[in-house]
């Protein structure tokens, strides 16, 4: 099984736009040959989809990258280090690519996988995303799609 996976807090603004980006997939019926799930602040309950019987997995999450607000990157998490600041790791204050490294420590089986980091524009209390994020939503999820097929 293959796994297109949105992490993010739908109150603080472009943190959502993975959560996002699961929600057009799922009511546009794109998800016809991977499952598309919302972790939303739960990251470490990805270690659920980590076993034997998973082909890949694309994680969407908003990434401070130092892009221009909307734009992406795809990539693997040896490429990158994380700089997310947390105080622990539980279920409200989560970090993909601790989580992955703390699997990995564990002994899970860790398939293909890759995150998809959308730049954020403005991340605060607000339920809504920016506008030049709400407007790309169809080019994300097409474009997470298309790299989960190839992972």
């Amino acid at each position: 099984m293959r796994y297109l996976v949105g992490v993010g807090n739908y109150m603080a603004g472009d943190d959502a736009v993975g959560l996002r980006v699961i929600e057009h997939v799922v009511a546009n019926g794109l998800d016809r040959d991977f499952v598309a799930i919302d972790l939303s602040t739960d990251a470490l309950s990805l270690v659920a989809y980590l076993n034997a019987d998973t082909e890949a997995v694309l994680v969407v999450d908003a990434a401070h990258l130092g892009l221009a607000p909307g734009d992406f990157r795809i990539f693997f998490p040896d490429e990158v280090e994380t700089q997310k600041e947390v105080s622990g790791l539980t279920t409200h204050e989560g970090d993909v690519l601790r989580v992955l490294e703390l699997a990995r420590e564990a002994g899970y089986s860790i398939p293909p996988f890759a995150v998809m980091g959308i730049e954020p524009r403005e991340m605060g209390s607000r339920m809504t995303l920016s506008a030049c994020l709400e407007e790309r939503l169809p080019a994300y999820a097409a474009a997470a799609i298309d790299h989960l097929r190839g992972l």
